[in-house]
């Protein structure tokens, strides 16, 4: 197909657009200039392309979990498109997308939540399970499976270093905490079938936390 894809729920924009197998893509580090930066990079990549926005065949999204603002930024793009141009949407978690970065047999996710917690998800390749499931977790509590080697990806494992180190173990075979959610990763899982096509009105975001940050009372207890 031909798709756009877009990814906002952290610090960096990600996109991809792919016409006829060509693809043109953008990752970079924005910060929280999400809103600002997106059409624009979107429009040069298009321009790159030579194809307009009504040649896509569907835009992928990422749905979270990642950065609340983030996430309603980029699916709110996503929906503005894919109505004006009368095409669908493809949702797809920024864990899967993070791990999908990765070339491991098996891939712990694992995003910065704040408020002390992760974002993780732990993905078998081998048998195409997901041992962890995808979760808010504190990180001295993410569950430990013995026999696993995984490779853990992602900014989870450089704000709890320590912490995940420790509870992993051996269990923990190496570490890349610079890993992001990427554009180019989401249009290899568009093309699986496993994430259903919606209209633009179904988009659904995955929160994992209905809480944006602690209280005073909190953030004193800790």
């Amino acid at each position: 197909m031909n798709l756009i894809a877009l990814d906002t729920s952290t610090e960096y924009l990600s996109i991809a657009v792919r016409f006829d197998g060509v693809v043109h893509a953008h990752h970079s580090h924005v910060g929280q200039k999400h809103a600002e930066a997106t059409l624009p990079q979107l429009a040069e990549l298009l321009a790159e392309a030579g194809r307009p926005l009504a040649d896509v065949d569907a835009i992928v999204f990422g749905q979270g979990p990642g950065s609340f603002t983030g996430l309603r930024i980029g699916c709110g793009l996503a929906q503005g498109l894919a109505f004006s141009c009368a095409k669908s949407l493809i949702g797809i978690p920024t864990l899967d997308a993070l791990a999908a970065t990765v070339d491991a047999p098996c891939v712990l996710a694992c995003l910065d939540a704040r408020m002390g917690e992760v974002y993780a998800a732990g993905y078998d390749r081998r048998d195409g399970s997901q041992p962890i499931p995808m979760g808010l977790y504190a990180p001295d509590a993410l569950p430990v499976i013995d026999g696993m080697r995984w490779v853990g990806a992602g900014s989870g494992f450089d704000a709890h270093a320590e912490t995940l180190a420790s509870r992993l173990g051996n269990t923990l075979a190496a570490v890349e905490p610079g890993r992001q959610p990427s554009a180019l990763a989401m249009l290899a899982l568009a093309d699986s079938g496993r994430y259903p096509l919606v209209p633009p009105e179904r988009a659904e975001l995955l929160y994992l936390r209905n809480k944006v940050a602690l209280t005073t009372r909190e953030r004193e207890a800790q």
